[in-house]
């Protein structure tokens, strides 16, 4: 038996062997149609499913865009702003925007950061029984949805909300900082304007700037002379999954031409305009 074993064992080692040695060349395989390559791809990751924002924010979020059907959450000091700039690269000329229950939201300031007014809806405060059924009816119909709630938003309302939301691939902003959501927001951007770092004291000879230096401070006003110019800003990012990690931006919010820009690119001439030429400046809300 054991030589029995022994002589099919070299029998299948002597075929092997010699099945390599007259192998059949391997099959080339006819190229697919390019259209029907097209229809089979498989379902597009979440990196590629961005919406664009400007340039200056680009490093706040790991695709280099805002993920599409994410809620956001804007906080701090100018963050209103913030938003009506994102509005404007995330829209472009095409998408719509709706804004539910935020009555003192500056539309003037909108226009002038990029916002097509003419493709925005204003929606009254609803009823506090209908809320969440016209956020849900605005989400399948827009592109983004703003929302500033004045009553606590019930858990199961939220979550019904971002999955709309990301069946849709539209975007949820929280204008109140999600202070009347009951969960984290996917993104969270705050802004701040620190004080705290020391800068230099203008004096009536020196001609220096007030707010000279980082300070998050507006920049512009010198002793008795001057105009508001721009304001420098620091944003960070945060949020859930891919966004847990901080990232954060130092930005001009406004920029010497009303808009966001970045501050290395702000020169010295562009702080201090005359009279005639200094752009008026308005503030997106009371906050």
């Amino acid at each position: 038996m054991a030589g029995l074993a022994l002589s099919m064992s070299n029998s299948v080692s002597g075929n092997s062997v010699s099945g390599n040695r007259g192998a059949a060349p391997a099959r080339v395989r006819p190229a697919l149609d390019p259209d029907l390559l097209a229809k089979i791809q498989p379902v597009t990751l979440a990196g590629q499913r961005t919406v664009p924002v400007p340039e200056p924010l680009v490093p706040l979020f790991p695709w280099g865009g805002l993920p599409r059907g994410v809620d956001v959450s804007v906080k701090g000091p100018g963050a209103w702003s913030l938003a009506m700039a994102i509005w404007a690269e995330a829209l472009g000329a095409e998408g719509w925007l709706a804004v539910v229950g935020v009555p003192d939201l500056h539309l003037v300031a909108a226009a002038e950061l990029g916002v097509r007014l003419d493709r925005v809806l204003v929606v009254e405060t609803p009823g506090a029984s209908e809320w969440a059924a016209v956020v849900a009816a605005l989400l399948e119909a827009v592109d983004i949805v703003a929302v500033a709630p004045t009553a606590r938003v019930g858990r199961r309302d939220a979550r019904r909300l971002v999955a709309r939301a990301r069946e849709r691939e539209s975007l949820l902003f929280h204008l109140d900082g999600g202070a009347q959501w009951p969960e984290a927001a996917d993104v969270v951007l705050s802004t701040s304007t620190s004080t705290s770092i020391p800068t230099p004291t203008p004096t009536p000879t020196s001609g220096a700037v007030a707010g000279g230096g980082w300070n998050g401070g507006w920049d512009g006003l010198g002793w008795g002379h001057g105009f508001l110019r721009d304001r420098t800003v620091r944003i960070e990012g945060s949020g859930r999954r891919a966004h847990a990690r901080p990232r954060s931006v130092t930005v001009a919010l406004p920029g010497p031409n009303g808009r966001l820009a970045e501050t290395d690119r702000l020169a010295e001439t562009d702080r201090v305009a005359p009279a005639a030429t200094a752009p008026v400046l308005r503030l997106s809300s009371r906050r």
